[in-house]
């Protein structure tokens, strides 16, 4: 019997609330809550072997989303600073992924939704889950589609860098976006949607999180108008510095300008010696 895959067994007693399952070397417990059907003594059964929350091993007929042998991307369903990350498996206890397997900066914490690549860790009693590392995705990640230029497809963050961001489909498609192909900083586990631009081979692409310019312009430019509408004491200029425009709108400085002109031909602001202000009706 081995923990955390699906083994088969065949039903050796029949009680009240639960089977007895036995492989011809070990006997498990299966509540008749985790069978899929009623079960007869000698019936072949396939279940998958977990521990439960008080470390018994114990049986389940559901099929999980993960096994020791086949890591996969868990939802986060909850989040305890102290302890963790909670993750759905498809069995009664989530799985966690404790906080000291993870070092994650602040801006790139996961949260609750976002999903995590991760495979099954077996040890004294204990039952969690562990991050995959990027060098072994490859091992367990092999995708039988191809992804098409200027399509857009799901993608979730798998690593960041000064360059860019890694993102994986569920499939196992690498997908890298540059910092020129985007423009907000992006947590560890969250799901986009990307443009892919460029394919490199059958697994790896290029891809791009920018909209549209006519789109992301009406975007850009109602930032910077509610922010004016709401920070009226807030100076601010044509020449401030872009890491200042970014700190305050996640944004380029050209696509700052672009979205002050914009404002400026609808007569929305006014310019004075390059001080942008609501324009006074």
């Amino acid at each position: 019997m081995i923990i955390g895959e699906i083994n088969e067994f065949k039903v050796k007693r029949v009680a009240d609330i639960s089977y007895i399952l036995d492989d011809g070397d070990q006997e498990v417990f299966l509540h008749k809550k985790e069978a899929l059907t009623e079960h007869e003594v000698g019936d072949t059964v396939k279940a998958f072997i977990y521990l439960d929350s008080r470390r018994r091993v114990c049986a389940s007929e559901n099929t999980p989303l993960i096994t020791v042998s086949k890591p996969a991307f868990l939802k986060v369903v909850d989040v305890k600073d102290e302890i963790g990350y909670f993750l759905y498996y498809g069995m009664p206890k989530d799985l966690l992924l404790s906080k000291d397997d993870c070092i994650f900066e602040e801006s790139e914490k996961p949260m609750i939704g976002d999903y995590l690549f991760v495979y099954i860790m077996v040890s004294n009693g204990s039952f969690r889950a562990r991050l995959v590392s990027k060098a072994r995705y490859s091992e367990y990640l092999h995708p039988e589609t191809v992804l098409r230029e200027k399509d857009f497809y799901k993608v979730f963050v798998t690593s960041r860098s000064i360059n860019g961001i890694t993102c994986y489909t569920k499939e196992g498609h690498e997908v890298f976006i540059s910092r020129g192909n985007d423009r907000y900083l992006h947590r560890i586990g969250e799901e986009l949607t990307v443009e892919i631009i460029k394919k490199i081979d059958d697994t790896h692409y290029h891809g791009s999180l920018l909209k549209k310019k006519v789109t992301q312009l009406d975007e850009d430019s109602k930032k910077v108008y509610e922010y004016l509408k709401v920070h009226k004491d807030v100076v601010l200029s044509e020449s401030m510095s872009p890491i200042e425009i970014y700190g305050i709108f996640q944004m380029s400085k050209s696509a700052f300008k672009n979205a002050v002109g914009r404002l400026y031909k609808d007569r929305l602001i006014e310019l004075s010696n390059g001080v942008i202000k609501l324009k006074v009706e």
